[in-house]
């Protein structure tokens, strides 16, 4: 069952906006001044959310954790508001591994805290919160016995007010803003990892000399689906970066970092004075980063590269058509397995998400899909832009697709990081593509 919160142009009538001043550089075609009406009403806000030393890292998925040794870079949450009438949508990126809803007391809950700590300013219905899963934040994924110790649990309280202070400051700096959007790719930043060879799946960094390579399971992704939010005067105010790889250049490395996703963020920040960049992590379940545990350095020439591509990019993006507004949610049951891999009588609820701003989507998948998920779902027509993001919501674990499942391998276990059953991911394809009807008002909310 699937429930929006929408409004379009029938419902709003738009009041006439004043021209901001001039952008300070050359600036593209849509980023002209304009006295033209702009759809929507957008703000940024940002948030340190890093924890305590004793908040530690994810050794292992099998249950180990560490103590940090310390912070190499701080950690945030990057919030952009979006406003139509009197209907706010706000998303937040985390530079989290994730938030699992057993870490938190409950993601609806959670997300109840969040809005609190935001003075109410969006709903908690309005609200996607989405992980770029660096794996060098805390262990977050209820893994671990971490989550039961007092330090994380005094942590979570202050992360839900630190999120919401970052959403209560991007509804408090609301201006007329128009979407642009377009689509790069980063050759050699997206590396499929499920390899098979003679002695099954492998990734590439576990690859002995002696094995038979026999090819990859799958397709790699390194598309980056761009969209940024500009204002009056044709400034940048919020961009929001969807590419697909695992980071873990600074994984158990023991020291607090953003990853890669952080490195883009603070580039870009940099090079435009004013802006927030969100980072929203793709199905990136089967997809790594060039290297593994390489470092400080590796992650930075990652971030750098990305934040160069998408600045080149911001150029040649074009305008959204539309100016509605809606954010839609699907309640799904899955079959669950136990830690041993054994079926359990209970189903796992996730809840999949579905935003439409303009022509534009963006779909906000739990845990960890696979980029054959994400692929598939972008076939949905006529979409002119879409943003497929993973590690939305509540941390679930993996979600392989049946192949997966045949071939074996690390992501469908059995163990707690891969708790769906055989026949998961379809499901999660299926309804995803349906709640885009729905978001996109071309299916009834009903409609089976």
């Amino acid at each position: 069952m699937s429930h929006c919160n929408r409004l379009n142009r029938r419902d709003f009538l738009r009041t006439s906006a004043v021209a901001g001043t001039a952008a300070a550089l050359a600036a593209p075609a849509w980023a002209e001044e304009t006295e033209r009406p702009l759809p929507w009403r957008v703000g940024v806000g940002m948030a340190e959310i890093t924890p305590p030393l004793e908040v530690g890292i994810l050794m292992s998925a099998a249950g180990r954790w560490a103590p940090f040794e310390g912070v190499r870079l701080p950690l945030h949450a990057r919030a952009v508001v979006i406003r139509k009438g009197n209907h706010r949508v706000a998303m937040v990126s985390l530079d989290l591994l994730g938030l699992a809803g057993e870490a938190v007391g409950g993601m609806k809950q959670f997300k109840e805290q969040v809005a609190a700590a935001a003075g109410h300013a969006v709903r908690a219905d309005d609200l996607v919160l989405a992980s770029t899963h660096t794996h060098s934040g805390p262990a977050s994924l209820a893994l671990t016995d971490l989550i039961h110790t007092e330090d994380f649990k005094s942590w979570v309280g202050h992360l839900a007010q630190r999120i919401g202070s970052a959403v209560r400051s991007a509804a408090g700096s609301m201006r007329p803003c128009k979407l642009v959007v377009g689509c790069q790719s980063a050759p050699g930043l997206a590396i499929y990892r499920r390899i098979m060879t003679n002695r099954g799946i492998k990734q590439p960094h576990v690859i002995r000399p002696a094995d038979i390579v026999i090819g990859p399971e799958g397709p790699a992704d390194d598309s980056v689906h761009i969209a940024a939010f500009a204002d009056q005067s044709g400034r940048p105010v919020a961009v929001l970066v969807n590419a697909t790889a695992h980071p873990i250049h600074e994984m158990c490395l023991r020291q607090v970092s953003p990853d890669y996703p952080g490195e883009m963020s603070i580039e870009l920040e940099r090079r435009h004075p004013g802006l927030v960049a969100l980072f929203l992590q793709g199905a990136a379940g089967n997809i790594n980063s060039p290297g593994v545990s390489g470092g400080a350095a590796d992650a930075r020439r990652h971030g750098q590269r990305l934040a160069e591509l998408v600045d080149k990019a911001l150029g040649g993006l074009r305008p959204v058509e539309g100016d509605e507004l809606a954010l839609c949610w699907r309640s799904v049951n899955l079959a669950a397995r136990d830690p041993s891999g054994q079926p359990v009588a209970e189903p796992l609820s996730i809840t999949i998400g579905a935003a439409r701003i303009g022509n534009a989507v963006f779909v906000f998948l739990p845990g960890e899909p696979f980029i054959e998920t994400a692929l598939a779902i972008r076939k949905v027509p006529p979409v002119s832009f879409m943003q497929v993001v993973g590690y939305a919501e509540a941390y679930i674990g993996y979600i392989p697709t049946d192949l997966a499942f045949d071939n074996g391998g690390y992501e469908p276990g059995p163990g707690r990081w891969s708790r769906v059953a055989r026949g998961s991911e379809p499901i999660v394809r299926k309804e995803a593509m349906k709640l885009l009807h729905v978001v996109r008002g071309t299916e009834t909310e009903n409609s089976n």
